[in-house]
């Protein structure tokens, strides 16, 4: 891909999540977490164009409450990836890449938005995500909701595991949920079945892996809060009020 090609940043937001329903209109220090989501992204100034994929009217019109752009997708998709791909086939013309940005990282970080651009722009690519490199003495790596990553010599992904990968004691890679794709590969993507790794391991990165698509895995020092739960969104509000900077 070159310079000049056309990047969508598309941001799914499911209003049904069975640990926080209605997550996306939480209230994250004064604003939505939805709001907050769709004007970090475009602050990064990185993209052409920030979409959110909602399921739910409700999501629709505190968007465009705010001024942002949204389309409406299919309640049925299975996650975030298929969310994205609902949303594409409704853009014409189609972009060259799309970055998925979840609807639940209201501090994400403009750096990592530049890192996945920069990465899903490379000639080869057709897949990019993020990873942060972690100390051997970070307790995380026994932590299985905390997903590790190991790269072969070029950074691409070998393995995705909730497991403590590699086995010896020494730095590890943590997954970060940010992803880049080529628009043919996320028609690709959206049309694979799951894969025995990736039920086993419950991590969708495996059907791509699985089919023989690469994935470009680039480093972030940015540590950004996801909100998965109510009790998360405490911890956030209470960094917040103690004066805690999302940059």
């Amino acid at each position: 891909m070159s310079n000049s090609n056309n990047i969508v940043a598309i941001i799914p937001a499911r209003y049904g999540s069975t640990r926080f329903p209605g997550k996306p209109l939480a209230i994250v220090g004064g604003v939505t977490m939805i709001e907050r989501v769709v004007r970090r992204v475009t602050g990064s100034k990185v993209v052409d164009r920030v979409i959110v994929a909602t399921d739910d009217v409700r999501i629709k019109k505190a968007v465009e409450t705010f001024g942002g752009e949204v389309l409406m997708t299919r309640v049925e998709c299975e996650n975030g990836t298929i969310r994205c791909h609902d949303a594409l086939k409704q853009l014409e013309p189609k972009p060259d890449a799309i970055i998925n940005v979840q609807g639940d990282e209201p501090f994400v970080h403009p750096e990592q938005l530049k890192s996945l651009v920069e990465l899903i722009k490379k000639p080869d690519a057709c897949i990019a995500t993020l990873a942060h490199p972690m100390s051997s003495s970070d307790p995380g790596r026994e932590d299985p909701n905390r997903v590790k990553v190991v790269r072969d010599e070029s950074g691409r992904a070998l393995y995705f595991s909730r497991s403590a990968i590699p086995f010896n004691d020494g730095p590890w890679l943590q997954h970060v949920g940010l992803y880049g794709f080529t628009t043919s590969a996320l028609e690709a993507v959206s049309g694979l079945v799951p894969s025995i790794l990736e039920e086993r391991e419950n991590l969708e990165q495996l059907r791509w892996l699985s089919a023989g698509l690469k994935i470009e895995v680039g480093t972030t020092d940015h540590r950004t809060l996801a909100v998965d739960t109510p009790e998360d969104l405490a911890r956030i509000e209470e960094l917040l009020g103690s004066g805690w900077s999302v940059d």
